[in-house]
């Protein structure tokens, strides 16, 4: 049954925008214009404007993170279309995210072109517990297979996060900011460029008491708190047509957490992680050029550690786990202009990952071990994309790519995607076909108990339709998008071990309409509708876990040239399915739909000083994102931002 909520608030969202245009529209000749500006993406690994892009695309711009106050990559995602997030506790939980209803480890995250997916993770995932937006530029999210570009893991797609740039005078630049739940954070950030130099560094720290991860209707009260130290840093340096890049990050992040369930107090029980990544990157070229190489390097590094020591309520728990996985990529990309044939984007690249875990504990039924020894897995690849106009208002994009995987050998996969432009009506029809895969973890492979190396890469195969119409001279734009996708040969586990033997589904609908209702007023709107499905094993014919049938949302923020500016979202989630592990075996319950509203409130005082204040969960509504995990009620936060 569709829930009802989630569609009356998008189609009043609709119904307002569609008044507004037509009132717009009669009034288009007699007032000034006001254009959403074009943006520039890198969905084919090379700069691309986001009109020419056929696949489904969102991004998450600058403007719009300090706007709306989202002091987390969790918060910018939390509203596009077709991506739903799940966050086991308060702050600093473990934060999984799924794409039109794939599997978290399915989603491809990339930072300046580093890989940020974690190869010691048993599922080779991405935890976006604590990545902060401090030095985030733009966000863009890409949703179905895109393998046939991008490799391994993007069966799903992809969120790539990009590093603010420095422009302008040199400055720097504060912020401060604090609240509920004894939480506080701070920023501090040099930019700017000079003499063929351009740089941005930043430094933050974001620190909170948090709440109770195991609900306090269970009984837990014993707070759970977060602190997270990022670096981000970016140089960038041109000398005639070649452009050097350097890029680095840093994430130090600890979480208290609990067990589930009634007594789930542990105060003694955290996560500490470590993220790190570098990127060194040459560009030769200029707009215009025939030919435009780029070769890069990049590093990332993961180091986690789980501890638990004994305490009056656990007294025989102890916990030691040391997970450490790192990757390096050399990539070299090369952008052709092939003049009316059209623009080739080709490239090779290899990667290589390694792993090592150890991890001991003790508790009521008695000590375990289990170490995994330092494995490796080397990966090459080359693709090619041809991007064409074969035609008036015609646009293609086909693709192709081969991996060679040092235990399992090829997987190839391909991408097409049409898209047709009626310029006379603001019209533009797009659709995408793709394949994609994933290629067994080191975990999954080479684990002493539960290990195959006899897996398979897991594959998926996705189509996307959709049409885009402009309205009130291109102030108001709708969108709507069908899509599909199925996922094959999934590695699941079993008492035996891992095994490629499970599939499953997922297609829906995907609604969004954003409006410039003037030069200081802006609304986005969307709608998804998503229905999965297990197609095997036991669970054969149910939903997945932790995916809402039905999500909505609305963001409206009014931004006049003085006076205080005002920015409200309200974020609606429908029903759906968890496990219930505190009885064994698990069983499958039902989570309650909910709504969040958010207002944030900023004011320039000064050119160098502006104040903001927001609220989160401003309905204080009770809810939870997994089953026996505490949430956030109401809270408040203020702050200030310096910029000498």
């Amino acid at each position: 049954m569709i829930d009802s909520r989630a569609l009356t608030l998008a189609a009043a969202a609709g119904l307002l925008l569609a008044r507004s245009a037509t009132a717009q529209d009669a009034a288009a000749d007699s007032a000034d214009v006001v254009r959403v500006p074009p943006i520039v993406v890198t969905v084919s690994r090379v700069e691309i404007p986001a009109a020419d892009v056929a696949s489904s695309i969102t991004v998450v711009t600058r403007e719009e993170i300090e706007a709306r106050q989202l002091t987390t990559v969790r918060e910018a995602l939390m509203t596009i279309p077709g991506v739903s997030l799940v966050r086991a506790g308060g702050p600093g939980g473990a934060t999984t995210v799924f794409l039109r209803g794939a599997s978290s480890e399915h989603a491809l995250v990339l930072l300046d072109g580093i890989e940020l997916n974690d190869p010691s993770l048993p599922t080779g995932g991405y935890d976006l517990a604590t990545l902060g937006t401090a030095g985030i530029y733009r966000i863009e999210v890409l949703r179905g297979p895109q393998s046939a570009v991008h490799g391994s893991s993007a069966l799903g797609g992809v969120i790539n996060i990009l590093t603010r740039r420095g422009e302008g005078e040199p400055r720097i630049e504060l912020g401060l900011d604090g609240g509920s739940y004894g939480s506080a954070s701070g920023s501090a950030s040099t930019l700017g460029a000079r003499g063929g130099w351009s740089w941005f560094a930043n430094v933050s720290r974001r620190t909170t008491d948090g709440f109770s991860a195991s609900p306090e209707r269970l009984g837990n009260v014993e707070d759970d708190g977060s602190r997270t130290t990022g670096l981000d840093l970016r140089v960038d340096r041109r000398a005639g047509a070649v452009s050097l890049a350097l890029v680095g990050h840093l994430d130090d992040s600890a979480t208290d957490l609990d067990q589930t369930g009634p007594g789930g107090d542990d105060p003694n029980r955290r996560l500490e992680d470590r993220e790190a990544g570098l990127l060194v990157e040459i560009r030769s070229g200029a707009a215009g050029d025939r030919w435009r190489p780029t070769v890069s390097l990049g590093w990332s590094r993961h180091d986690r550690e789980s501890l638990d020591d004994p305490d009056p309520a656990h007294p025989s728990a102890l916990e030691r786990g040391e997970f450490e996985g790192a990757s390096w990529k050399l990539a070299w990309i090369n952008d052709l202009d092939l003049g009316r044939i059209g623009r080739l984007i080709a490239g090779v690249e290899t990667e290589r990952e390694r792993a090592v875990t150890s991890f001991v504990s003790e508790g009521e039924f008695g000590p375990f071990a289990s170490e995994f020894p330092e494995r490796t897995a080397r990966t090459t690849g080359a693709f090619t994309e041809l991007r064409s106009e074969p035609a008036g208002g015609l646009s293609l994009a086909v693709g192709a790519r081969t991996d060679d995987h040092d235990r399992f050998g090829a997987a190839v996969t391909v991408r097409v995607a049409p898209a047709f432009a009626i310029r006379s009506t603001g019209t533009r029809l797009r659709a995408t076909w793709g394949t994609g895969f994933k290629a067994p973890t080191l975990f999954q492979l080479y684990d002493p108990t539960f290990g195959s190396p006899e897996l398979d890469p897991e594959r998926s195969r996705g189509w996307d339709a959709g049409v885009d119409q402009a309205l009130a001279s291109d102030r108001v734009r709708f969108s709507v998008t069908g899509f599909g996708t199925r996922f094959e040969n999934l590695i699941a586990f079993a008492s035996e071990g891992y095994r490629n033997e499970n599939e499953s589904s997922a297609r829906g609908v995907e609604t969004s309409v954003a409006a410039v209702l003037a030069p200081s007023f802006h609304v986005i709107a969307s709608y998804t509708h998503t229905r999965t499905e297990s197609e095997t094993g036991p669970d054969a014919g149910l939903e997945l876990i932790r995916r809402p049938r039905h999500q909505g949302s609305v963001d409206a923020d009014w931004t006049p040239e003085r006076g205080p500016d005002v920015s409200i979202g309200v974020l609606r989630i429908g029903q759906r399915e968890d496990l219930d592990f505190t009885v064994f075996p698990a069983e499958r319950v039902t989570l309650d739909p909910y709504t969040l509203v958010r207002v944030a409130v900023g004011w320039d005082v000064t050119d160098a000083l502006r104040l903001h204040g927001r609220i989160e969960n401003l309905l204080d509504a009770e809810y939870e994102e997994v089953v026996d995990f505490g949430t956030a009620g109401r809270a408040a936060y203020v702050g200030a931002t310096v910029r000498p």
